[in-house]
């Protein structure tokens, strides 16, 4: 069989049967298609997460470039619309049109599931081998802007001792019922080395001459008790390990890398927190936050990978 425009013929030995010198003769599309994944802005080729994008079911939307280039005999094939498809149906293969004179095309992937998936050419007369992907970490394409937040503690706060209905115990009334403690921040360390947060608030504030609210008017009405960690909107949060985020931009319990802070894990969220603004906690007392305040990466942009889950 000889070669055509159309077909090359491939010749190899096989091991198809007993007898000895058999061939095996394989024809393949002249039309050769490879894959190639272009670095994206932070110079890997890691998938991006857009800036436009929201979380959805508690999943990031994956979107990654990829070129293909389509060549007969090493000469570039141009004006041609390819046809790309996933192996898994709930992803979104997109080609930006026709090959250019180059022989290129961009294929965009989109999808929201991580893991593992195949793409391939649909057309009979294109020789390709699939191209695999994995599906998991990825940059956010905005950076985030970083801060940092801390509990109350005790030994910052100069009241008289009161008692914390509920445990028996007393701290600083101050500690307990301003409008910089426990009742107000959800959660203080007590000077034993103990959280303690309000269990039942049944008071309203009293305010200053400026209108801001400075103590409860009934602290009576407040019952507190110990508990071993702070307690955030999804678990337990710990000092210098959990963040505080947008639920609609970084999943719950997801895990992410934080230029120059390194890996935290989404353990909060808060109302002040929206869009790309990750709030680290950071510990407990004023000292531990003016540390934080006068380092590199308090109020800065910073780039943000997302991990995903798991430990």
């Amino acid at each position: 069989m000889t070669d055509s425009t159309q077909w090359v013929t491939v010749h190899d030995t096989a091991c198809t049967n007993t007898n000895p010198n058999s061939c095996v003769e394989v024809r393949i599309s002249a039309n050769l298609l490879s894959w190639d994944l272009p670095d994206n802005k932070y110079g890997d080729k890691l998938p991006l997460i857009p800036s436009s994008s929201h979380v959805q079911h508690g999943k990031i939307l994956y979107h990654l470039p990829i070129k293909a280039t389509l060549r007969s005999r090493d000469i570039p094939i141009s004006g041609r619309t390819l046809s790309i498809k996933s192996n898994r149906a709930n992803d979104t293969v997109r080609v930006s049109g026709p090959t250019d004179s180059d022989g290129c095309a961009m294929v965009i992937l989109e999808s929201r599931e991580p893991g593992d998936l195949s793409l391939s050419v649909v057309d009979d007369n294109i020789t390709a081998a699939p191209l695999r992907v994995t599906l998991k970490e990825a940059w956010y394409e905005s950076t985030f802007l970083i801060t940092g937040y801390h509990v109350c503690f005790e030994s910052d706060f100069t009241g008289e001792p009161a008692l914390a209905r509920g445990t028996n115990d007393y701290h600083k009334k101050d500690f307990l019922y301003s409008a910089r403690g426990v009742v107000m921040q959800g959660t203080g360390k007590a000077s034993n080395g103990r959280y303690i947060r309000p269990t039942q608030v049944n008071s309203g504030w009293h305010r200053n001459n400026r209108g801001n609210r400075d103590y409860l008017d009934n602290p009576d009405g407040v019952a507190f008790s110990y508990t071993d960690s702070v307690q955030g909107a999804y678990g337990l949060v710990t000092e210098n390990h959990s963040i505080a985020v947008d639920p609609n931009v970084i999943p719950k319990r997801a895990q992410v890398n934080i230029e120059m802070v390194g890996r935290r894990f989404v353990d909060d969220t808060g109302s002040a927190i929206i869009g790309h603004h990750i709030d680290n906690f950071v510990g407990a007392g004023a000292a531990i936050q003016a540390t934080w305040e006068s380092g590199p990466v308090n109020n800065t942009q910073r780039k943000v990978k997302y991990i995903g889950f798991g430990s």
